[in-house]
């Protein structure tokens, strides 16, 4: 319905104005817009280390965490030099992945078959049922879907945009499936302490079912996987933030392109370094957990926006009608996974509603002009123009 690039953004300038377009923008890409990326090099670490170590966790964590930055940086200056080149590598790595993960399903049904089930018969046992344990399960459960927000991001470059919701109901049904089987594998060959250690899962299925060779290959396998995630999440980030800075919401800086690659070298830059901060301090499940509170939010804003929209907008085109059940569902669910941090860790969720909050004077003073400084407006423009010339972008 609106084929631009920037996602949610656009949508929720569209339904509720300008404010909540630059929370969501000024939260998820500006305050947090490395989390994503740094979760991605954080768990290749974990699994690129594997390849040489029994114990991924003897490695100490600022070798990790040096490992992780150069990675981040050799990846993002691919993206900005050699685009086309990126979109070809996330596609053999996607098809990579899912016949890795077709191996690992193989390899456990063929356990199963062979008589093994001493493992599945207890995988249930001493489940709680306690509401915030739940909660935290399933931000991490949504946050392993939350990527294909990226293509939202990037509708504007899309040559079809109908096609959308063909690609995301085909591609979810085909991961959906793919994951559950998996996680049934790793059930299906490795014990309940194992599984809840949660460290390289599939390195050690493989290294039951297929020795060492298979261990190593698994390591290798998830790492390059995740910087198969790393990539789409990075292309993505820096073309919403183009997108941010074209439309007036975020400083003209970031809807810079550069001349000769035609990528937005400003926001990507900005991606790699928040990136970078986001690695030296945040650990993996924390940072998953807290990427989880304030994304969902604005997710379940978008499915309000959506009944808005048809009360708001009765008469604009529509390619695609979906049932209401679609966005009611959305909205209960997020509505649960909002309250239940505030139970389990109420000083993170005041921190980074805080920080949300803070947002509403900028957007006010720096984006609707209100009192806005003529220094703060030259100040702006000036950077932007030496950032031009210095990144060799209009």
């Amino acid at each position: 319905m609106l084929p631009k690039n920037g996602g949610q953004m656009i949508y929720l300038r569209k339904a509720f104005g300008g404010l909540l377009s630059f929370l969501s923008c000024y939260l998820l890409h500006v305050l947090l817009g490395g989390l994503r990326r740094a979760i991605g090099f954080l768990t290749f670490g974990k699994y690129f280390w594997a390849v040489f170590y029994d114990n991924a966790d003897d490695v100490p964590e600022w070798a990790n965490r040096i490992l992780c930055i150069v990675v981040c940086w050799t990846i993002m200056s691919l993206i900005t030099i050699y685009p086309n080149l990126t979109l070809k590598i996330i596609d053999a790595v996607t098809f990579f992945k899912m016949a890795s993960l077709a191996l690992i399903i193989i390899l456990g049904f063929v356990h199963l078959c062979q008589g093994h089930t001493e493992n599945i018969t207890v995988g249930f046992e001493n489940t709680s049922w306690k509401p915030q344990e739940w909660g935290e399960a399933w931000n991490s459960v949504l946050w392993a879907y939350n990527g294909w927000i990226s293509l939202s991001v990037m509708l504007g470059e899309v040559k079809d945009p109908r096609m959308l919701p063909k690609i995301v109901a085909i591609s979810m049904t085909i991961v959906t499936i793919l994951y559950v089987l998996a996680v049934t594998s790793y059930h299906i060959v490795l014990d309940m302490d194992t599984m809840m250690s949660g460290s390289a899962l599939a390195s050690k299925l493989a290294g039951k079912k297929m020795g060492q060779s298979g261990e190593v290959f698994y390591a290798i396998a998830v790492a390059v996987s995740t910087l198969g995630n790393a990539m789409c999440a990075s292309l993505a980030a820096s073309r919403f933030l183009q997108a941010g800075g074209r439309g007036g919401i975020l400083p003209g800086c970031f809807g810079l392109v550069n001349k000769r690659f035609k990528t937005p070298m400003f926001s990507l830059l900005y991606v790699m370094v928040a990136s970078t901060i986001f690695i030296s301090f945040g650990n993996v499940f924390k940072l998953i957990n807290t990427a989880s509170f304030t994304s969902f939010a604005f997710t379940s804003l978008c499915a309000v926006g959506l009944l808005v929209m048809r009360r708001k907008f009765p008469d604009l085109p529509r390619p695609v009608q979906v049932s209401l059940l679609y966005p009611i569902a959305t909205i209960v669910m997020g509505v649960y996974l909002f309250i239940i941090p505030w139970i389990t860790n109420w000083s993170m969720c005041l921190l980074w509603t805080g920080l949300t909050l803070a947002g509403v004077p900028v957007y006010f003073v720096c984006v609707r002009g209100y009192y806005r400084p003529k220094f703060f407006v030259s100040l702006s423009e000036s950077f932007t123009s030496i950032a031009a010339k210095i990144l060799n972008s209009e």
